[in-house]
């Protein structure tokens, strides 16, 4: 019996960082709604001169905190410096990266069903969404 669901790591690069709440608010609703659970989040910064900064969450102030309150605190350091100079080295100047641990919830009791009808995952095939997007496109 599963007690988690698969795990994504999701690299969001910000070209030009501007932050309205909208990512916020979106995951917000799906972790409310057990659709996901947001195990862990990095936000990293690269200055024009190519200086680098990233922002701990247990270091926002706390109205920050309580908005990033969907991000359970028992998961958080799951991304290391380790992988923030990784996510670094790709960065170009005067950019934002935003990257999420995200675990999906609505899948553990599919699996649970399936295993106990004994049928087991083959195979598991990721199409991006612009993908995806462009194949419902040609059939309109």
């Amino acid at each position: 019996m599963l007690k988690h669901g698969p795990v994504d790591v999701v690299i969001l690069a910000l070209g030009a960082p501007s932050f309205d709440g909208s990512i916020l608010y979106e995951l917000e609703q799906q972790v409310g709604k057990g659709v996901i659970r947001v195990l862990d989040a990095m936000l990293l910064f690269k200055d024009g001169a190519g200086n680098r900064a990233s922002v701990d969450l247990e270091d926002l102030p706390a109205n920050m905190k309580t908005a990033m309150g969907f991000i359970e605190t028992g998961t958080r350091g799951l991304f290391d410096s380790a992988d923030a100079d990784t996510l670094f080295e790709g960065m170009v100047p005067s950019s934002a990266v935003l990257a999420l641990a995200i675990e999906h919830i609505w899948a553990v009791n599919l699996v649970n069903a399936l295993s106990n009808s004994d049928v087991e995952l083959a195979a598991s095939i990721r199409i991006p969404a612009p993908i995806v997007d462009e194949a419902f496109a040609a059939f309109a």
